[in-house]
């Protein structure tokens, strides 16, 4: 369990005071210092992050604080990676506070392009904008496809409910160590998703063609151009993903109730 001395707080810019004072109060009696601004801190300065907003709230969370489990309540709308919606969040912070919980470890991607790295949590996106993307796709340096298509997808198994889920790949329990590699619409009657163990390397190589605007992007961020030539390189970040869960069956009562399954 987690020695909890300094918690920090990661909200959506609308739910900055929501229950702040309360929130305060509660960690206070615990001895527990509560820091408002969880982005603003250094790595390793928090022993908690409590993420308050939806998933894209709880991926910005997991990104500004690497390392640093975090506790995602729901205050959006799918919320798929959260824990709790916002009634139930006293419930769950006594639940915190007696030690009636669990970290999980999940895999993260690191992302090197151009000799920048980035890590994703959810996925990696190479697509077009009007035309067909030519790439090379290699695993642990061997060319294992060449897609034409509207582009790629690299994701994990917490990827594999978000964008990756809407493209028809399978749902990956978050246990699983695993990548997964996702054509986007590409122009086969054969094309189909493709998974690889945790410790492979795989390495796109953009080819030349009609496309001359192609972008990647990480986790929903900012699109970073790239053109002919350019390699990235994916493989497994030495930071995991760290959320804290209370029951067993959360990833299927998730899928049940948030996303219909």
């Amino acid at each position: 369990m987690l020695d909890l001395r300094r918690i920090g707080l990661f909200t959506r810019d609308n739910e900055q005071d929501y229950r702040l004072g309360s929130l305060r109060k509660l960690f206070s009696r615990a001895g527990i210092e509560l820091v408002d601004d969880a982005g603003a801190m250094d790595a390793g300065a928090l022993d908690l992050v409590i993420a308050l907003g939806g998933d894209g709230t709880v991926l910005r969370a997991l990104a500004a604080c690497p390392g640093t489990p975090v506790l995602a309540v729901n205050f959006g709308q799918v919320g798929f990676l959260t824990q709790a919606d916002r009634e139930h969040m006293d419930r769950v912070l006594v639940r915190l506070l007696s030690d009636d919980y669990r970290i999980e470890e999940r895999l993260t991607l690191s992302v090197t392009h151009r000799g920048q790295t980035v890590r994703a949590i959810n996925e990696v996106v190479i697509k077009g904008v009007s035309h067909m993307v030519e790439l090379q796709v290699a695993i642990n340096g061997r060319t294992v496809h060449e897609p034409r298509g509207d582009g790629i997808i690299v994701g994990t198994p917490t990827g594999s409910t978000a964008y990756l889920l809407s493209t028809g790949a399978p749902i990956v329990t978050p246990d699983v160590d695993c990548i997964l590699v996702k054509p986007l619409n590409e122009y086969s009657l054969a094309q189909r998703s493709i998974i690889v163990p945790g410790s492979a390397h795989v390495t796109l190589k953009v080819q030349p063609g009609r496309e001359d605007d192609i972008g990647l992007v990480v986790d929903g961020g900012p699109r970073i151009r790239v053109e002919a030539g350019d390699i990235i390189d994916i493989g497994r970040s030495p930071v995991p993903a760290r959320l804290v869960y209370f029951d067993d069956d959360y990833f299927f009562r998730n899928l049940r109730e948030r996303l219909r399954w």
